[in-house]
């Protein structure tokens, strides 16, 4: 074969080669192809806190609150705001009012009576209704009641309740409030029951105690 043959065909060979070459290369950068791979990565969202600081109306929430109702007690010269729970005694046959206060061991009795007599009289009266255990001692303290110097007393152990077919009733327990009237009469306030529904309601007795006005 002569030279010049020999030299057109090798020639040839390479052209072929490189086109076959060409056709297996990649989409250039920039492609359709690699556009769709490099789209943004989206984040989930995350959700935010929100600022309540604002003291806004839509931002509260209702708290429960002490709604517990009252109702006015009027007796002479005196009224008192007792629970609307307390179940009231119509015409009470003695005092000027009287409760029965739902208890878990019981109902407690409370009334109010106005009556004379030396405070102090009273009180040795009260304790000795009672027979306590022994080493057992009464509490007598003192509250104020509009602006008024209050005997309290707290004594427990068997009651002998006075009145007629009730007997002698053990663990029970009195808390009893004299409150200065006027120059001969006070207010008497009592509350006797079993021991574990007076304990229930020592703070409710004292602060209706203390609703007391003088009209």
């Amino acid at each position: 074969m002569p030279a010049a043959t020999r030299t057109l065909a090798v020639f040839a060979l390479m052209l072929l080669l490189t086109s076959l070459i060409g056709c297996g290369e990649s989409d250039p950068p920039g492609t359709k192809s690699e556009k769709l791979n490099t789209a943004p990565k989206v984040e989930p969202e995350v959700p935010q806190p929100v600022d309540r600081s604002d003291g806004s109306a839509e931002n509260q929430t209702d708290t429960p609150t002490n709604t517990d109702e009252t109702v006015t007690i009027d007796v002479p010269g005196m009224t008192f705001a007792a629970p609307a729970s307390w179940k009231q005694k119509e015409k009470p046959f003695v005092n000027d009012a009287e409760f029965a206060i739902p208890g878990s061991g019981g109902d407690v009795r409370l009334t109010i009576m106005k009556a004379g007599g030396p405070k102090d009289a009273n009180i040795t009266r009260w304790v000795g209704q009672f027979q306590q255990a022994a080493g057992d001692e009464p509490s007598i303290s003192e509250i104020d009641v509009d602006g008024k110097t209050t005997a309290m007393v707290d004594v427990r152990g068997t009651y002998r309740d006075i009145r007629p077919g009730q007997g002698s009733k053990e663990n029970y327990r009195m808390i009893g409030f004299i409150i200065p009237f006027s120059a001969s009469d006070s207010y008497f306030v009592k509350a006797t029951g079993p021991q574990p529904s007076v304990a229930e309601h020592v703070e409710a007795i004292q602060q209706f105690v203390k609703t007391g006005k003088q009209k």
